[in-house]
């Protein structure tokens, strides 16, 4: 999980969301259910792409990348059930794997009690040891999510070893090589790896800031 930052909001919802809420309020306050339309709006495709930017393409909350396998979900910070007036807000909207979606909608959290990556910056509340993500000490916040959503589970394990697999392969190019400016080519690719862009961002910034710490490159 990294810090993202809110994109410009779509004009769809810009000029929509206020009327879209008010339906869904009032619907609710009378006792009855929202249409399946009414309820979905938010799942517009200017308001994907723009999520799907500001998130690289990439899941908000584990870093995987989805669109190879998955349209991806759009996530709501702030459950639909704990605030409906929330439902269209588009700074309560991001994307998620279908995985942390669902994970993360079984149980409702809320503000301080569930690290959000637009507000706090993850890489100061979780610490990475190879593949495995560790909240840091005396952190709740941070075991809840990652406990909440399973931010080690087998598969993302696995993912997160097979791309320290691929991080070690370049350096180890990048020490055997002997002339210094393909040396040094070849080192800013490798640390490119760390943006924000990448897969894993968060894991990989651990690792090439400890190659650089013992290189001294």
């Amino acid at each position: 999980m990294i810090k993202l930052e809110k994109g410009e909001q779509p004009s769809v919802l810009a000029e929509n969301a206020v009327a879209w809420t008010r339906v869904v309020v009032d619907r609710l306050a009378a006792g009855e259910q929202p249409t399946n339309t009414e309820k979905s709006r938010y799942n517009h495709p200017h308001v994907k792409a723009a999520l799907l930017a500001e998130t690289r393409g990439k899941c908000a909350y584990c870093e995987s990348k989805m669109r190879h396998v998955s349209y991806g979900d759009i996530e709501h910070v702030v459950p639909k059930s704990d605030d409906p007036s929330k439902w269209f807000e588009w700074h309560n909207l991001t994307i998620a794997c279908d995985v942390c979606n669902t994970k993360k909608s079984n149980i409702q959290v809320s503000g301080d009690d569930f690290i959000d990556p637009y507000l706090f910056d993850p890489e100061d509340c979780f610490w990475f040891f190879g593949p495995i993500i560790n909240p840091s000490p005396g952190n709740e916040s941070a075991k809840l999510t990652e406990r909440l959503l399973d931010l080690n589970r087998v598969e993302l394990v696995e993912r997160r070893s097979e791309r320290i697999q691929d991080i070690m392969r370049m350096l180890d190019v990048v020490v055997r090589v002997r002339q210094e400016l393909l040396k040094a080519v070849l080192w800013d690719e490798f640390c490119r790896e760390a943006e924000a862009d990448k897969e894993y961002a968060a894991m990989s910034r651990t690792i090439i800031a400890f190659a650089k710490e013992k290189l001294g490159y």
